[in-house]
């Protein structure tokens, strides 16, 4: 969020490096600091109209994240009532498998409009960790099934009592 902050600012702290947002901190009163990298633009060095649009599109980048954490903090909150097997935290669980796609997804888009719009010199960027956070979105997923299938058989044996 200081990132996003930052770049609506436009504080030459923030910018683009290697295609990516970035974030320049100042070490210098380290002995062992490096000198910025090169390669690093600051935010300034671009129109109000491209900043604008940088971060909106890191705010779309962070908030599948933020949607994970939120999920995840209501979802560890019911199980702390004693609610395991309910709708309520299927549907949970499916809100993280699917933000955690989306998350995998998003940086798809953020690279491709930089690229559009003249930003960035590249266009599609994809890492290890995107393919992570994708196939750990199908597996939990298939934890939100198996989840569901468990809500059935406790409303089943509830009703026999």
């Amino acid at each position: 969020m200081l990132e996003v902050g930052a770049l609506a600012l436009r504080s030459g702290h923030a910018g683009l490096l290697h295609g990516g947002f970035a974030f320049n901190v100042d070490l210098s009163w380290l002995d062992m600091a490096d000198a910025p990298d090169p390669a690093f633009v600051p935010i300034d060095h671009f129109t109000i109209g491209q900043s604008l649009l940088c971060t909106a599109l890191l705010a779309l980048r962070l908030l599948p994240g933020q949607i994970i954490l939120w999920s995840l903090m209501r979802l560890f909150g019911t199980y702390g009532r004693g609610e395991v097997f309910t709708a309520r935290n299927t549907y949970r669980i499916r809100v993280v498998a699917w933000s955690l796609m989306a998350y995998a997804t998003v940086p798809l888009i953020t690279h491709a409009s930089l690229f559009a719009a003249g930003m960035s010199e590249v266009a599609v960027k994809l890492e290890v960790r995107q393919l992570d956070a994708f196939v750990t979105g199908l597996v939990v997923l298939a934890l939100a099934r198996v989840v569901s299938f468990g809500c059935a058989i406790d409303e089943d044996r509830q009703g026999f009592v």
